[in-house]
């Protein structure tokens, strides 16, 4: 049996969310340098534009992004500080 110590699992999955971290800004990155602003500027502007299916779309997926950006920060914070369980 191989065993493991928790530090160990942590440090692998830590290693992997900063993999994911590091995709997930470059999508944020392409959306800011596309629109030349950042999200809340978008969302304000695609408000009170008319119907545009590709800014939407746009919205919609850079909103998605966002959210996974705050939840990996957060994913790393947990990992970071050891909160977290290994199921058995």
């Amino acid at each position: 049996m191989v065993v493991f110590r928790k530090q160990e699992i942590g440090d692998v999955l830590l290693i992997e969310t900063y993999g994911e971290l590091h995709r997930i800004e470059d999508k944020l990155r392409f959306y800011r340098a596309k629109y030349q602003q950042d999200f809340i500027s978008f969302s304000e502007r695609i408000g009170n534009e008319e119907e545009n299916f590709e800014h939407f779309d746009d919205f919609i997926e850079w909103k998605a992004y966002e959210n996974l950006y705050h939840d990996t920060v957060k994913k790393i914070e947990d990992l970071r500080s050891g909160n977290f369980q290994v199921a058995q």
